[in-house]
């Protein structure tokens, strides 16, 4: 599957760049369909196998947040900006396993890329079953057990994945 696409220079809305024409030339819309092939593993992946997918995509590079996003299906995306960040929740969030209740992308505001990402679960259950997977398939991937989650480091970046708080 080819996911040059996914690192793409993210659009600046008003602002016109034919910079990303190598990833946008309509060959690619005919003829290569791993935009969709990747947005349907999203869809229908299990949350560990999700998470092995996101860390395979920033080993490979920093993907362009807007791409991310949209992998998640017609999300409502929420912007917010605060000291040199952009942070964007991602919500209604096109899964069958219905796992994720919220992503939310931190975002340096000069080179946009991505620092953090948060994943919102709803069980803790998949924790284990992440973690062994980490184990298995990346050796040198450090996390740290949080109450109630699981962080970790992937590059410069800051993974989370974090049980949504109990509503009272």
């Amino acid at each position: 599957m080819n996911k040059k696409f996914l690192y793409s220079k993210p659009s600046i809305i008003g602002v016109l760049d034919s910079g990303n024409d190598e990833f946008n030339d309509i060959g690619s819309w005919l003829f290569d369909d791993s935009p969709a092939l990747l947005r349907k593993k999203f869809r229908e992946d299990s949350l560990d196998e999700l998470v092995m997918e996101l860390i395979d995509i920033f080993r490979e590079g920093n993907p362009n947040y807007q791409e991310l996003a949209g992998l998640f299906g017609l999300v409502k995306i929420e912007e917010d900006e605060q000291e040199g960040l952009k942070i964007w929740n991602v919500r209604n969030i096109e899964r069958l396993a219905g796992d994720l209740n919220k992503i939310e992308m931190h975002i340096d505001a000069q080179s946009l890329i991505i620092n953090k990402l948060y994943l919102y679960i709803n069980e803790l259950s998949n924790l284990q079953t992440i973690k062994q997977k980490l184990n298995d398939k990346f050796e040198e991937v450090s996390y740290q057990d949080i109450n109630g989650g699981l962080i970790f480091n992937e590059k410069e970046l800051i993974i989370g994945i974090i049980k949504v708080p109990e509503e009272k």
